[in-house]
Formats: C-alpha cells, structure tokens, sequence
C-alpha cells in the first residue's frame, strides 16, 4: 500500500469520527465510558470540527505534498503514536474504555505502522 492511499484511507476514517464528535457528541463518549456534561459536549464538537478539517487536510496531503509524500507519512506516523500514547495513557488510568478507545487506539497504531512502511518505500513517491 502507498502512502496516498494511506492518506485516504485515514482521511475517511478521521470524517466519521469528527462527524460522530459533532453530530451524536453525547453517544461518542458514552461509547468511550466517559460522563457527559456540558463542557465535555462542547469540547467534542470542538474536535469534531477539527477532526473534519483534518479529514479534508489528509485527503489533499498527497497532492500538495508532490514528492515529499514520504516525508509527510513518517511525520503522520509519528502524530498517530502520539494519538495512540494518550489514548493508552487515558485507558490506563481509567478515563477512557470501551469500543471508542478501544477501536481508535487500534486504528492510530494500525496506521502508524502504515504511514512507517509506506513512507520508507521510494516507489510511494511517485
């Protein structure tokens, strides 16, 4: 698989979790086992919305990136590490649980194991 498609992929799978951030706000963090309050709701709309941006940035990043997408695929590897140590350490001491955390833990390792070996192969740039 190619960087590109990575980017693609992933940029998907950000839209449905910025949309379910935005839309069904409460449900997505339940999901997660958190309590729902006010503040929490509005904090999740808020990474709804940055998470739908960033969608539409990841989907365009193999365009404007040209041949430095590789370069770009080793530093979302990194980012989806990052998102997978926080969401670990919030599992660990009991903030976050259930499928939410569960699956996007997941997926953030999945993927930076994707953008690791398909960033690493020169052929991806083309």
């Amino acid at each position: 698989m190619n960087a590109k498609t990575v980017f693609k992929i992933h940029s998907v799978i950000f839209l449905l979790n910025g949309l379910g951030q935005l839309f069904v706000t409460a449900a997505f963090f339940e999901m997660a086992t958190m309590e729902i309050t006010p503040d929490l709701v509005a904090i999740g709309q808020f990474m709804g919305v940055t998470f739908i941006f960033l969608s539409f940035l990841m989907w365009n990043i193999p365009n404007l990136a040209g041949h430095t997408i590789n370069k770009f695929g080793s530093l979302w590897a990194l980012a989806c590490l990052m998102w997978t140590a926080i969401i670990g350490y919030h599992i660990y001491i009991g903030v976050a649980g259930g499928s939410t955390a569960f699956v996007n833990i997941g997926l953030f390792a999945l993927f930076a194991v994707l953008y690791f070996t398909s960033s690493r192969d020169k052929k991806t740039s083309s």
